[in-house]
């Protein structure tokens, strides 16, 4: 479950979530997140896209994703914000 990216993540953890958190820290990027970046950057489809691997089960009041295997707006904006985010690695 760590590699496969989910939203809504809602307590759980993925490779995604905690390179979110390095990213909302505000620090610059560090060398040790390469072996999972390159696993962020190895997700991305043709289209640009990441898809949604894993849907935790919950209550759902409204549809966010299209269902698992699907491309996901939400994890594809989080994906593009970490990578803008690591471009700016020295």
């Amino acid at each position: 479950a760590w590699l496969q990216f989910s939203f809504p993540t809602r307590w759980h953890y993925d490779v995604l979530r905690g390179l979110e958190y390095f990213r909302a820290v505000g620090e610059p990027p560090d060398p040790r997140l390469d072996e999972a970046m390159a696993l962020l950057q190895s997700k991305q489809q043709p289209d640009g896209a990441w898809l949604l691997e894993n849907t935790h089960p919950g209550v759902v009041h409204f549809a966010l994703e299209e269902g698992d295997g699907r491309p996901s707006r939400w994890n594809t904006l989080r994906a593009l914000r970490v990578l803008e985010w690591y471009s700016t690695r020295d």
